[in-house]
């Protein structure tokens, strides 16, 4: 498995809930118990949006994992409005985002599962010859195995891609993948907005002009 390769040690888990136990979690105790508990803040969009156009240029691909709206306050919006018109946008998801779609600006939505990673990409291959990402954003199910399954996407990262995972802050599979991630292989901004849910991102190592963290 790719993640073997790109972390520095093995942070599975096998109970019977593949999750940490978030009331043991001070932050999200805290945090997700305010009034202030916005799951996509300004601080998350930026940075986000920082990072896109370091490739925005010469993208073909990006891929989305775990979509839940496209107002002007989502990541969907983010990516999809700040793309090239031919630059091709999918959202993977378990529910249907068909109302995200738009062809015409080659903006598309798959309903399935991201544990299906052979089928989605033969799908995205047939529908629109994808064979690899220049963008990669993971914001799907948060347990740690589930974001090791959703790095094995970055297989098909082409080599000066960039990697961004949601919720580093709290999550345990975004928060125990990223500061795990091994930095002499990777670029990492581990959190870029500890003040909130958080946000991280990852670039191969020679590729190594990041933008500072704000």
């Amino acid at each position: 498995m790719k993640w073997k390769k790109d972390l520095v040690c093995d942070i599975r888990t096998f109970t019977e809930y593949d999750d940490l136990d978030y009331d043991q979690n001070d932050f999200f105790k805290n945090y997700i118990s305010s009034d202030n508990c916005k799951e996509v803040t300004e601080c998350n969009r930026s940075n986000l949006l920082d990072q896109f156009l370091k490739v925005k240029d010469y993208a073909k691909a990006i891929l989305e994992i775990g979509i839940a709206r496209n107002d002007e306050e989502s990541f969907v919006h983010v990516l999809t409005s700040n793309k090239r018109r031919d630059t091709i946008y999918v959202g993977l998801d378990l529910e249907d985002r068909s109302f995200i779609r738009d062809p015409d600006n080659n903006i598309h939505t798959i309903q399935n599962n991201s544990l299906y990673i052979d089928e989605n990409m033969n799908m995205f291959n047939e529908f629109w010859g994808i064979k690899k990402f220049d963008f990669i954003f993971i914001d799907g199910w948060h347990s740690i195995n589930q974001v090791l399954n959703d790095w094995e996407y970055t297989k098909f990262l082409v080599s000066n891609g960039i990697v961004g995972l949601h919720d580093t802050t709290c999550h345990p599979g975004p928060n125990k993948f990223i500061n795990n991630l091994d930095k002499n292989r990777w670029d990492v901004i581990e959190n870029a907005c500890p003040q909130d849910w958080g946000i991280g991102f990852a670039r191969k190592k020679r590729y190594n002009n990041f933008i500072e963290v704000k």
